[in-house]
C-alpha cells in the first residue's frame, strides 16, 4: 500500500500560519487579519509535509511557472497569469512546480477579518469558480492590477497607523469585486453561445453556495429549495438545465469528496465519518458511498 500523508483534522487557524515563515521567501502580516507571502523556485522548502485545512480564505496569484497543488485529492495546475481561490476548510497541499522559475503570491484572510468585509467572499468561489475548476486564467494586465492590490496590502502592513484595518478592508473588498468582474467576463465569453437567463444563474450560484455550506449535514433537495423559497421540482429543473448535472449529483459530489477526504486523511474510522456526515448508521453510509464510487468506504480507506 502506498504511503499517503495524513492531514491535520482540526483546520489551521490564522495564528498557526506563522509556520509559513520557514517555507516562503517573503512573509508579512497585519495583526490577525491577513498574511501575504511570496514563493519562488529559489526556496527548496516549498513542499509542505502534510495536507492541511485552513479555516480562512486563500488567494494565490501565479506569475511564473506552473504551480501544482493537491486540492481535495485532485492535483490542480495553476499556470502563469492565473488566480487560484481556495475556499475555507478545503484540504490542500502544495506539491511542485513546472518550468525554470516559479513566482507566486498567496494571500491568507482570517475568518474574523473576512466576516468584517462588506463583501461575500464566498461568492468569489460559487459565482465564478466551479468545484471542478478553482483556477481563473487572466491576461498579464489583469494579473498586474491584482498584484497592485497585493502590493498595497503589503505596504499597509508595514506602515502602522490607526487606520490599517480600515484600509485593508477596503483593499480586499475592492480586490474581491475586481476578481468577480474578471470571472464574470470569462464566464460570459465561455457561455456566450448558450447562456441561460440571469435569474437561473442566480439560482445556480446560490444553490452551490448553500451546498458547500450544508452538505455535511443536508442531502435532501427540499432543504435547499426551502432555503431558496422555490419548489424542489423547479430547483431540480434549473440546475439540470443550466449546469448539465442534476441537483442530486451536485450534492453527492460534495458529500463524496468530503467522505474521501475524511477516509484518506483524518484517521477516523468509518462509523465516525458516517456520523459526521449525518448518516443514520454506518451501513447506510456504506451503501451510499459504494453506489457512487463502486467500492466500500473500508476498501477505499485501505488503498489510500
Amino acid at each position: 500500500m502506498k504511503h499517503t500523508p495524513k492531514f491535520q483534522e482540526t483546520p489551521l487557524n490564522f495564528s498557526q500560519l506563522s509556520v509559513l515563515k520557514k517555507v516562503v521567501d517573503e512573509y508579512i502580516h497585519l495583526g490577525d487579519d491577513y498574511i501575504l507571502t511570496r514563493v519562488t523556485s529559489s526556496n527548496s522548502k516549498f513542499e509542505a509535509p502534510v495536507a492541511r485545512r485552513f479555516d480562512g480564505m486563500t488567494m494565490c496569484i501565479c506569475v511564473k511557472g506552473n504551480l501544482k497543488i493537491i486540492i481535495n485529492l485532485d492535483e490542480i495546475e495553476v499556470p502563469p497569469n492565473s488566480l487560484l481561490f481556495i475556499p475555507p476548510e478545503t484540504v490542500f497541499k502544495p506539491v511542485d512546480w513546472v518550468g525554470e522559475e516559479l513566482e507566486a503570491y498567496l494571500l491568507f484572510l482570517s475568518n474574523r477579518f473576512a466576516h468584517d468585509i462588506n463583501i461575500d467572499l464566498n461568492a468569489i468561489n460559487t459565482s465564478i469558480f466551479t468545484p471542478s475548476s478553482l483556477v481563473l486564467q487572466l491576461d498579464e494586465d489583469k494579473i498586474s492590477l491584482l498584484l497592485r492590490y497585493f502590493d498595497l496590502l503589503h505596504l499597509n502592513a508595514i506602515e502602522q497607523n490607526n487606520y490599517n484595518r480600515n484600509i485593508a478592508r477596503s483593499l480586499v473588498s475592492a480586490a474581491g469585486y475586481q476578481i468577480m468582474a474578471y470571472g464574470e467576463e470569462a464566464a460570459d465569453r465561455e457561455a456566450a453561445a448558450h447562456r441561460p437567463g440571469s435569474r437561473k444563474l442566480t439560482y445556480v450560484r446560490k444553490f452551490l453556495r448553500l451546498v458547500r455550506q450544508h452538505h455535511r449535514q443536508e442531502r435532501a433537495i427540499s432543504f435547499y429549495a426551502d432555503k431558496m423559497f422555490i419548489s424542489s421540482k423547479y430547483l431540480s429543473l434549473v440546475i439540470k438545465e443550466t449546469t448539465g448535472k442534476s441537483a442530486c449529483e451536485w450534492i453527492d459530489q460534495y458529500v463524496i469528496q468530503e467522505a474521501k477526504n475524511q477516509l484518506r486523511y483524518s484517521g477516523k474510522n468509518v462509523q465516525q465519518i458516517a456520523y459526521e456526515l449525518n448518516f443514520t448508521n454506518q451501513s447506510s453510509f456504506g451503501k451510499y458511498f459504494k453506489n457512487l464510487t463502486g467500492m466500500s468506504p473500508t476498501a477505499f480507506q485501505s488503498i489510500h
